[in-house]
């Protein structure tokens, strides 16, 4: 059976499966690969890169397949699917990722532990903003600030579902950013105090996203949608303070470790054993909107911006209170919005 990211169909022990049913096994692999270029309108270089990309295709159609079969057996917790990523491998989603040594620059002090809710969705708020696709540029530490900072401002000023700009922090933070290159682990926090020196962020329809680094920084101080008064960080590893922020205050930005099965999943309860020992840990920047838990499992409900062929239309549940599942409160970071 292959999965793809389209609208969907089906029941399983009652319950909606949001996959569709687009073949059989009786599918041919060739038929399987040109449903993928046809689905997502894949356009390649010349003959050469396409059939590169569908050996890279087969490669990862057995292993979503095998997944599958795992969670028809109820070995593992959570579905993935044939999705936009299906013909790259991680490698090319995070090239030439270095482990580097930058910490925290801030250590907040702890909060109180008092009416923290059991379960909690921004979105039913109405102050998360719409999916983005980050595309090629590896700008996801800007993208998981931003859409922080969007909740927030919308929980505590009169800015509700104004979209900030990404496209700001990615020519102003790191001047001399590239799309390629790393990201720095302490990269969500110099992003925080880059808007509270300067002031603000501007709107994203006054310094739209353009994938693309290199043109300089643009801010305009007559253009601000967002400010802050300070940022707080979460101590290492506590997810019971990651929820007081959660639950309490607003989403919060966080740094995880990625691979392919995150990069196809698509339903379910994301947890991978080891997950953060890998040769490339903490590799990808994310919005943590909520938690809760789901046939006895508890998750952290997470913001992704690639797009809503990703996961769950743009989102994914990952194991939480499992030993900082592939670190998700190692750092983590808020944005303090005041009325």
């Amino acid at each position: 059976m292959i999965l793809f990211s389209v609208k969907s169909h089906g029941h399983k022990n009652g319950k909606l499966l949001r996959y569709v049913h687009i073949s059989s096994y009786s599918l041919s692999d060739k038929l399987a690969y040109k449903c993928l270029q046809k689905t997502y309108k894949k356009i390649y270089q010349n003959e050469n890169e396409e059939k590169y990309r569908e050996r890279i295709f087969l490669d990862n159609l057995q292993q979503i397949e095998e997944h599958n079969r795992k969670y028809d057996q109820g070995l593992v917790t959570y579905t993935v699917k044939v999705n936009h990523f299906a013909d790259h491998t991680v490698e090319e989603l995070y090239p030439s990722l270095k482990l580097n040594t930058k910490t925290r620059r801030k250590i907040s002090k702890p909060l109180p532990r008092r009416d923290v809710p059991e379960s909690i969705d921004w979105r039913d708020y109405g102050v998360i903003t719409p999916i983005i696709n980050q595309e090629s540029c590896l700008s996801c530490w800007a993208f998981a600030v931003v859409a922080a900072l969007e909740a927030h401002a919308g929980i505590y000023s009169a800015t509700k579902n104004v979209s900030l700009s990404t496209q700001n922090l990615l020519d102003c933070v790191y001047p001399a950013f590239d799309c390629d290159e790393e990201m720095e682990r302490d990269a969500l926090e110099v992003c925080y105090q880059y808007i509270l020196r300067n002031g603000g962020i501007d709107t994203a329809d006054s310094y739209p996203y353009e994938n693309m680094s290199g043109n300089g920084c643009r801010f305009d101080n007559d253009t601000i949608g967002a400010r802050i008064t300070d940022y707080g960080t979460v101590a290492e590893g506590d997810e019971d303070q990651l929820k007081t922020v959660v639950g309490t205050i607003g989403p919060a930005s966080v740094i995880i470790t990625v691979d392919f099965t995150f990069m196809v999943y698509q339903s379910g309860v994301y947890y991978k054993e080891n997950c953060t020992n890998t040769k490339e840990p903490y590799n990808h920047a994310v919005t943590v909107i909520g938690y809760g838990n789901e046939d006895g499992q508890d998750y952290w409900l997470i913001k992704n911006e690639w797009g809503l062929f990703f996961g769950d239309n743009g989102y994914i549940k990952m194991a939480r209170n499992r030993d900082n599942h592939c670190g998700i409160a190692t750092y983590a970071s808020y944005p303090v919005v005041e009325n």
